[in-house]
């Protein structure tokens, strides 16, 4: 086990360097993310079939009964929200939208499950829709693109089903995060186990997809070559940037992983959100995304009602009180 300052350090750098290679593919081939999406999971698949699994020597703890609900909402998601890139939707409001998943989870637990919440975190979660509202409006949609009025229709129409799509995985994501508690719940928590079988069993389901990851394939085949110093390699570009989004985000999972076993869970919620924010600003920066003062204000909602949602700014008058 990692120390928890290199378990911070690795989250940071790991998330980052995942999202990174991740938007510059989907910049130059917008059609590969079935592909990224196909290829994240083998990835991750054959090091969890490896390394935890030992190739099927060790025992299940948890029966598949209990896993297919998850595997399934769990592939939806990942799919979702890696396909909506595909409809113009730019990679900051992506991250934003995605930070609203506290939103998700409080309409379910309320609504689903009977739930309640205190005042606050109600205000909150509205600080939070406020933010990804501003962001959402501040977004122009084929602004300066050079686009005839029909085309930017089409743009619109597209962006709007790109955004329309992170809005149902962002309720499925909270659905699934409430299936993995009923699932600890009943078999234990085997967090190493989840994480392989969440990912391996869904490979099957790509199938549907088959088409469409052999025609980005070919692409990728097709891309000019990798060139590193005066030394050009056999292998395309696409490839190697592909392979270090998996391998990137990989360590990214395994580090939160690793965080959560050996921190209370509010550090774990200010390393992710700052994570978050970390690479909404490497997004801007690296690739030039446009944000504007509204998209600014909008993130400071979004995160400033993460952390209040998760009792940071409050954690030192409850020790002081106790």
């Amino acid at each position: 086990m990692a120390s928890v300052v290199g378990c911070v350090g690795g989250a940071l750098g790991s998330c980052m360097g995942s999202m990174i290679f991740v938007e510059s593919i989907a910049k130059k081939e917008p059609s590969a993310m079935n592909l990224m999406t196909f290829a994240t999971f083998g990835f991750i698949s054959l090091i969890g079939l490896i390394f935890t699994m030992k190739f099927f020597t060790v025992p299940f703890k948890i029966p598949f009964r209990g896993y297919w609900k998850v595997v399934v909402v769990f592939f939806l998601v990942n799919v979702i929200n890696n396909q909506a890139l595909n409809y113009h939707v730019p990679v900051p409001l992506h991250i934003i939208f995605r930070s609203g998943s506290l939103l998700a989870s409080l309409v379910l637990s309320v609504f689903y499950e009977g739930k309640s919440y205190s005042i606050r975190k109600y205000l909150s979660v509205v600080a939070i829709t406020l933010g990804i509202i501003i962001c959402t409006l501040a977004t122009k949609v084929g602004e300066g693109s050079g686009l005839s009025a029909e085309e930017a229709r089409k743009y619109y129409v597209e962006w709007s089903i790109g955004i329309g799509m992170l809005s149902f995985a962002l309720l499925a994501s909270a659905y699934l995060a409430i299936l993995q508690q009923n699932m600890y719940r009943e078999y234990g928590k085997h967090p190493d186990e989840a994480m392989f079988v969440t990912h391996f069993a869904s490979l099957p389901l790509f199938i549907l997809m088959a088409g469409d990851i052999s025609r980005a394939a070919k692409v990728f085949s097709d891309d000019q070559p990798f060139v590193l110093g005066p030394i050009s390699f056999p292998i395309s570009t696409l490839w190697i940037e592909l392979f270090l989004a998996c391998s990137f985000n990989y360590g990214c999972i395994y580090f939160v992983y690793s965080l959560n076993a050996s921190v209370e869970a509010l550090t774990v919620t200010m390393v992710v959100t700052l994570r978050k924010f970390l690479s909404l600003v490497v997004s801007i920066v690296w690739f030039q995304n446009p944000f504007t003062l509204q998209h600014w204000l909008g993130t400071f909602f979004v995160f400033a009602g993460t952390l209040a949602f998760s009792d940071v700014w409050f954690e030192d008058k409850k020790k002081k009180k106790q």
